[in-house]
């Protein structure tokens, strides 16, 4: 980082401390102490972005998601939750942005500012949570070392188990990439690339039947941080590990900007998106898959 832009950067955190006047930064535990927690203790965990945070609080939707009244209020469930079994992650720059490079700190800066005292309202003081940042491992960090070591640590979780993998229709994780290749196995529930929580009760019976005894891996947007609360409370393990495979195929690209993913819908990135599935790859996705729902 320039001098000039740390001027501008430190410009933009004192003259805003205004906004964020009421705003407490809450405790968040680092991201390996989070995967740990997960590794270790076999804990499932529910995640909060910047985009779960707004759709909680009515503040806007995404690409993928329209909002509803049942969204939030279910989003607000889960974030007072306090179940032995489940990590709440929080963004880890409501509490430091130390680790990130510039533009995230900007982003979350300015995140702050318009949401942070809105938000303290549903955040405990006391309470320690998760790092949901697991799935964000690359980008945003100044860090790449860290990377590969967070990398490392994620795919531990699924060494040698068998998986079930809970996605959009085109978000096709570990497809084309070794992600996945220390797993015994994997299977697909494929639900609604857009609006998946409309069909929520279909997701969360099928994840029942096909989830026992296997970590469940789930990308599917704010609907992944409600269904990983209900497996849990039902005794399932279930990661809510969105984006960890774009984050991977960055990785992968020695990516410097979120750019496209072939065969796969990035909804951070805007333009023409290609779903088709390099045919290499083909078979072997549509074999992984066990049931489809909404499609």
């Amino acid at each position: 980082m320039s001098m000039k832009q740390k001027l501008k950067y430190y410009y933009l955190y004192l003259s805003t401390l205004l906004q964020r006047i009421h705003f407490h930064k809450v405790k968040i535990k680092s991201l390996d102490e989070t995967i740990d927690d997960i590794l270790i203790h076999k804990k499932s965990i529910s995640r909060y972005g910047d985009t779960e945070l707004k759709m909680m609080l009515s503040k806007g939707q995404i690409a993928f998601q329209l909002q509803s009244p049942e969204l939030s209020k279910r989003l607000k469930e889960v974030l007072g939750s306090d179940l032995d079994n489940l990590i709440i992650g929080l963004p880890g720059p409501l509490c430091s942005v130390r680790t990130e490079n510039l533009d995230s700190k900007y982003f979350w800066l300015r995140f702050i500012n318009l949401y942070g005292n809105l938000i303290s309202e549903y955040l405990s003081a006391e309470k320690v949570y998760g790092n949901a940042g697991i799935s964000r491992f690359y980008l945003g960090l100044k860090d790449k070392r860290l990377s590969v070591q967070i990398l490392g640590k994620l795919k531990k979780i699924w060494d040698k188990k068998e998986i079930l993998i809970i996605e959009g229709e085109f978000s096709r994780m570990g497809v084309g990439n070794d992600l996945f290749e220390n797993a015994a196995g994997l299977s697909r529930l494929v639900c609604p690339a857009e609006n998946a929580f409309a069909k929520y009760d279909e997701i969360l019976g099928a994840s029942k039947k096909y989830g026992k005894d296997k970590p469940i891996l789930i990308a599917l947007g704010p609907t992944a941080t409600i269904l990983s609360y209900d497996l849990a409370k039902s005794g399932y393990w279930a990661i809510d590990i969105g984006h960890i495979d774009v984050e991977y195929m960055w990785m992968l690209s020695k990516a410097h900007t979120k750019i496209p993913i072939k065969g796969r819908y990035v909804v951070e990135v805007k333009g023409e998106r290609d779903f088709e599935i390099p045919e290499a790859y083909r078979d072997h996705y549509y074999n992984s898959i066990i049931n489809t729902i909404g499609l």
